[in-house]
């Protein structure tokens, strides 16, 4: 029902700003296609992005068939928000370049994802998703990290605790102050 629908949205919005993302999977899988009950675009196009970032970063930590599986719905929901932004909907460009960073960080090309996290940055900053501004800058942080790149690493964190600071977040300023780089 309508009511559930919106439920999972906002319990999958918690789990992917916290980096819960087996448990995301868990609740997107569990939920199946609330699309079909929303009624607002916006939050079909949000729950769609929340989506697919779980299926990749989910992907990121699987092997085997398990991967390949949630590459292909993570893939599935890229196309939708690739639509979405050649059909001139600016409001989702961001969404895609923080997919296909993570896509990149999935197929093992480094300088592609470094690019779209880049870009991912300039566009959620420029049209004013500050939290999602901050969400890129967490996960280049954890890119760089994972690249052995603390300078960069550092970097990002402290730009995504400040963009989380500013969008008074307090949750999510307490669990990176507790992170170390």
């Amino acid at each position: 029902n309508n009511l559930s629908a919106y439920v999972s949205v906002m319990k999958l919005e918690v789990l992917v700003f916290f980096q819960q993302w087996k448990e995301a999977v868990d609740l997107v899988q569990k939920a199946g296609n609330v699309q079909l009950f929303l009624s607002s675009t916006f939050v079909v196009v949000r729950y769609t992005f929340l989506e697919a970032l779980a299926y990749l970063k989910a992907a990121q930590s699987s092997s085997g068939w398990k991967k390949r599986q949630m590459k292909k719905c993570a893939h599935k929901a890229m196309q939708l928000i690739r639509g979405w932004a050649k059909n001139g909907n600016v409001n989702v460009v961001h969404y895609l370049y923080i997919l296909e960073a993570e896509f990149a960080v999935l197929n093992g090309k480094k300088k592609q994802a470094e690019e779209k996290f880049i870009a991912a940055i300039a566009t959620s900053s420029r049209n004013g998703f500050l939290h999602d501004r901050a969400l890129a800058h967490e996960l280049a942080s954890t890119f760089f990290q994972a690249q052995g790149d603390d300078r960069w690493a550092k970097y990002h964190i402290e730009s995504s605790n400040t963009c989380y600071q500013e969008w008074e977040c307090s949750g999510k300023v307490e669990q990176l102050s507790s992170m170390s780089i």
